[in-house]
């Protein structure tokens, strides 16, 4: 039996000298988008070759670095660079998770800092998928339509719900998010997937394209808005999800979310095993679990069906799915993140649908960027509307009595 963690012996991480404090050069290519901050680049880097001293071998396997350097870094771009490589730094936070851990999820095992821009050197050969070099350029120009028409306090929250971008989201509205419970709005997931997946269909159809066509095009549409967000792991785990709910209509089968669950669990921890560990994992199957097993008894109990007055049963039907979802990831979000938000029940009835707005307009203001410039701008402002009523609503449920409360004292 092979443990599915271990590694290669070409592996970059088995094949750096223990205890070497020497600088090292490695060859090889950008393998994500970099992302710059002041004068300074990192990126993960796919290695191809290791000199260290007399040391000179092919290797392989991701590191992350840390680059000064003035010129633009691409992905794909082959790159030989010289520093000190090490192993990350085991940091701690108040939610159970650490640097290190996060990394090793990644594939990432070493970190390389690069102090000069002359220890940079630019190969004319290029690599990386072709597919993901036109992924990223689409989301360059996302990113360039949403900054056009939106202002500066705004365009973050667009960038996070779209793309995933969440570097240039404020603090305080990241953590009056988490105060309420709402925070998942903020991270590309099975919530915007979801929203994407329905987006596409219901284009689709207004295009009179038949049922079975409309699911063949969805299928490859959501692998490239997953390229979009950078592939980030929630993002892969809802797609992968969406991807067998979509093939059971395919082949004519009526889709169990029990068996869609498992299928797509096991096709995950089939690539990485470790994602049983991450907190986004556990906490995306586990409100999934709630809502499917939680809410129709629930639902049951209460007789919803013989309420009469519709308006009323579809308000109540959206709380239980609310409240259903918070019981069942509760002890996790105790567990990893000290924090019990009552009010999250009724935060999810008014910013859920907001976010749902939000989406969807920041979907319309791109492709009208390109169609109608001019049309794009009513977007830009009913954006500028629906994320301010958003930060509103949220900072007044947040204020209300028993809204939230830590178990124990949060870290300053």
């Amino acid at each position: 039996m092979v443990n599915a963690q271990s590694l290669p012996t070409c592996h970059i991480a088995r094949q750096l000298p223990f205890g070497t404090r020497s600088p090292c050069i490695i060859k090889g290519f950008i393998n994500s988008e970099p992302t710059r901050r002041n004068r300074h680049a990192s990126f993960i880097f796919k290695t191809q070759q290791l000199q260290s001293g007399s040391y000179n071998r092919g290797c392989c396997g991701d590191i992350l670095v840390d680059v000064k350097c003035h010129q633009v870094l691409k992905y794909g771009q082959g790159l030989i660079l010289k520093g000190n490589l090490r192993r990350p730094f085991n940091f701690k936070s108040i939610n159970r998770r650490n640097y290190k851990g996060i990394l090793y999820n990644q594939g990432v095992y070493l970190v390389m800092n690069v102090k000069s821009p002359l220890d940079v050197v630019i190969l004319k050969n290029n690599n990386g998928l072709f597919i993901k070099k036109i992924a990223i350029k689409l989301r360059q120009v996302m990113e360039g339509a949403i900054q056009k028409y939106t202002s500066t306090d705004t365009a973050p929250i667009l960038e996070a719900m779209l793309l995933g971008e969440r570097r240039h989201i404020p603090p305080f509205i990241i953590n009056s998010m988490v105060k309420s419970g709402t925070v998942h709005i903020l991270v590309v997931s099975g919530f915007n997937v979801g929203i994407v997946t329905f987006a596409i269909m219901l284009f689709l159809k207004m295009l009179r394209i038949p049922r079975r066509i409309r699911l063949v095009i969805t299928i490859p549409l959501l692998f490239i808005y997953c390229l979009l967000t950078g592939a980030s792991t929630p993002v892969v785990r809802a797609t992968i999800m969406a991807v067998i709910f979509i093939f059971a209509y395919l082949v004519k089968r009526q889709p169990d979310i029990y068996n869609s669950l498992g299928i797509a669990a096991l096709f995950i921890l089939g690539i990485n095993p470790r994602q049983l560990f991450d907190i986004g994992f556990e906490l995306s199957f586990a409100s999934v679990w709630a809502i499917v097993y939680i809410y129709p008894k629930i639902r049951q109990f209460l007789r919803l069906d013989s309420l009469e007055i519709r308006s009323l049963r579809f308000l109540i039907d959206g709380c239980l799915v609310s409240f259903s979802a918070w019981l069942g990831t509760m002890g996790l979000v105790v567990y990893y993140f000290n924090i019990i938000s009552p009010v999250t029940v009724l935060a999810n009835l008014f910013i859920v649908p907001l976010a749902s707005l939000i989406t969807l307009n920041g979907f319309s203001l791109i492709v009208f960027n390109f169609a109608l410039p001019k049309a794009a701008i009513i977007f830009g402002y009913s954006h500028e509307f629906i994320a301010r009523l958003l930060i509103s609503i949220n900072n007044f449920l947040i204020k209300m009595p028993a809204a939230y409360f830590y178990l124990l004292p949060p870290s300053p």
